[in-house]
């Protein structure tokens, strides 16, 4: 198999950059991706072209993408035919993490686990725009990562595979 190699502005950096981000691209995954995604060194929003651009060298038509942080196997999948791109992956993420919990997994969960979750819960539907609506789609999954919701970027697993790790950093 060809060595796959990550998109620069999507791999992750064990080193700081600017403003103490992993990775070039700032991105609260609470948020749309292509209207909020900002690359680190303009604080600009991602360009059209940016987006457009390849995830991986050489291209996948397929990109799975694990989350260890996340209590339960929810399959994050980026697709697309004539390649996977950076948006493909950004929206691939935040689709997955948007995703009201089902009662059953919500239950399965810890008695901790469950305060905290509906900690993170209120303050998130008691800050927004519209607390009745955002109130009304319930616990998200985005709420399970509690704090952990900045990007700070991907890296692949095992040379060959289609499959990679989304690292994630608190909130200042």
């Amino acid at each position: 198999m060809s060595h796959i190699v990550l998109n620069p502005l999507l791999q992750y950096s064990q080193h700081d950059l600017p403003g103490g981000n992993r990775c070039r691209i700032k991105w609260d995954l609470r948020q749309p991706p292509c209207s909020s995604a900002q690359l680190i060194e303009s604080d600009q929003t991602l360009s059209d072209t940016e987006l457009a651009q390849h995830a991986t060298h050489p291209p996948l038509n397929t990109l799975q993408i694990i989350c260890g942080v996340l209590p339960f196997e929810w399959p994050i999948i980026a697709q697309n035919p004539t390649g996977v791109t950076i948006a493909d992956v950004l929206q691939a993420i935040h689709q997955t993490v948007m995703v009201q919990i089902k009662q059953n997994e919500y239950d399965a969960l810890s008695l901790k686990q469950r305060n905290r979750i509906a900690q993170i819960f209120d303050t998130r539907w008691r800050a927004s725009l519209e607390p009745r609506t955002i109130w009304s789609f319930g616990v998200l999954r985005v709420d399970c990562l509690l704090n952990h919701t900045i990007f700070a970027g991907l890296t692949m697993t095992i040379e060959g595979t289609d499959a990679c790790i989304v690292s994630l950093r608190r909130v200042n």
